[in-house]
This record gives structure tokens, C-alpha cells and sequence, in this order.
């Protein structure tokens, strides 16, 4: 009878059986996961490059707003009313983004990102903010977020101006201000009322999805090898017939 480490065995463990059904597909779907949102930041990448090639139309012409269409607004700034949205770090610097209220000429009204400008580390004062005054031609990009923020909510009441708060929902706004159109404005850098204008089209890249993904299948392979190994004699299996073929045998 053949000794045993002339045949590969399997006696099963059940506690790295229990970890690798318990594991297993959490590391996988997080893979998955990974790589569709690599693809979505492919499609992500392939629109804006499309359509930041597109002529600038008046935003009171459009009667749809895709991200990142090039657009330009006639109107008032409401030098009173606007938003800094906490905790936006610009080179190790802290500060807040602009959010404001834009009445266009045909009496409806446009939230419009008008870039960062620096606060108060120590959050005692808020930053004076200049505002264009009178009618003026703005020009940017449409922009709304797909994805849900958290917050932490407002710092003051909702009747005081300027508002301080971690994100601003437009369908939020759309409540005070009835006529706000369903999309944003972000300013280009060369736009009157334009402040610090640093903008990212995605803060992670596809090529950094795809490696995360990577890993989390590396992982996965990584608990499959350990699961082999424990439950069976493998190791053990492979060494001897090396020996034996050495040996000649």
C-alpha cells in the first residue's frame, strides 16, 4: 500500500472552511465592485472629454444639463446669499468652496461653485468674499453630483447668510429658492466672480480602481492558497515526488 505521502490527501477543517465561505466572496465582490467603478470612470472621462470640446451655449437655451457641458449665464450674482462648504483642503491649506446664488435674466436662478478661497484654521471669522455686482456674463461647465454626501449639518440657522455647512443638495436648496434650476455652475478660472479654481473630474482614476481591484483578488487567491494548504498535504505530496524523481525512482 502506497504511503501517505505517495498520495495527496484532503481532511477538511472547519474553521478555515468557515472563514473561506465567509471571506472568499466578500474579497471578490469587492474586486468586481472595484472594476465597475473603473469602468464608470472610464465613461466618466470619455463624456467630459467629449463635451468640454462643445461650444459654450446659454444655459437658458438648454432644456436638459449634462455634467461638464460648457455653458455661459446672464445675470446677477446675489452678493448676500451663498454657501462655504467646510473643510475643503487646497494644498495642505484651509478653506472653504463658494456656493452661490445666480439670478439669471429670465427670472429663474443658478447655483454657481465659484471656487475656493482660504479660512480661518482657528474658525472664529469666515473669509470676505468680493462679489461682482450688477449683470454680468458668467461662464463654466454644468456640474451635479450623482453621489450622496454626507453631512454633518448646518453651523448656523437656516435664516443666517452666509450659510457654513459640509454639502449642499440642490434638491435641498430647490425647497428656499423655487425657480433654482436642477444643476450647478462651476465657474472657469477666467470668469468674473471666479475665485481659486482647482476642479478634478474624478478624485480616483480608473488605473487606481483597477489596482485596487487587483488586490482585493490578490487577497482572495492569497486565502484560497492558505485554505489548500491547511486542509491537505500538498506540500508534503510535492516534495516527495521531487525526491523520488531525483532518486530515480
Amino acid at each position: 500500500m502506497a504511503s501517505k505521502q505517495n498520495r495527496l490527501q484532503w481532511q477538511l477543517d472547519w474553521k478555515s472552511a468557515l472563514a473561506i465561505t465567509l471571506m472568499l466572496p466578500v474579497l471578490v465582490s469587492l474586486g468586481c465592485w472595484q472594476l465597475e467603478r473603473a469602468d464608470e470612470k472610464r465613461d466618466l472621462l470619455s463624456d467630459f472629454e467629449e463635451r468640454r470640446l462643445l461650444p459654450a451655449v446659454n444655459i437658458a437655451e438648454l432644456t436638459n444639463y449634462p455634467n461638464y457641458r460648457p455653458v455661459y449665464a446672464l445675470g446677477e450674482f446675489d452678493e448676500s446669499r451663498y454657501w462655504l462648504l467646510d473643510n475643503r483642503i487646497n494644498q495642505g491649506r484651509f478653506g472653504y468652496e463658494i456656493m452661490a446664488v445666480f439670478k439669471l435674466n429670465n427670472g429663474r436662478e443658478l447655483l454657481v461653485d465659484r471656487g475656493w478661497v482660504e479660512g480661518d484654521a482657528s474658525r472664529r471669522t469666515l473669509p470676505a468674499i468680493n462679489t461682482p455686482s450688477g449683470v454680468v456674463k458668467v461662464t463654466g461647465e454644468l456640474y451635479r453630483s450623482v453621489e450622496k454626501n454626507f453631512s454633518l449639518g448646518e453651523e448656523q440657522q437656516l435664516s443666517d447668510w452666509p450659510r457654513r455647512q459640509q454639502w449642499l443638495d440642490i434638491d435641498a436648496a430647490n425647497q428656499e429658492f423655487p425657480s433654482l434650476l436642477t444643476t450647478s455652475l462651476r465657474l472657469d478660472s477666467n470668469s468674473p466672480g471666479a475665485l481659486q479654481i482647482k476642479r478634478m473630474v474624478v478624485n480616483v482614476t480608473p488605473a487606481k480602481h483597477t489596482g485596487y481591484a487587483v488586490q482585493w483578488f490578490g487577497m482572495a487567491l492569497a486565502l484560497g492558497i492558505i485554505f489548500i494548504l491547511r486542509n491537505s498535504n500538498l506540500v508534503q505530496w510535492y516534495q516527495h515526488r521531487k525526491d523520488t524523481e531525483n532518486n530515480g525512482q
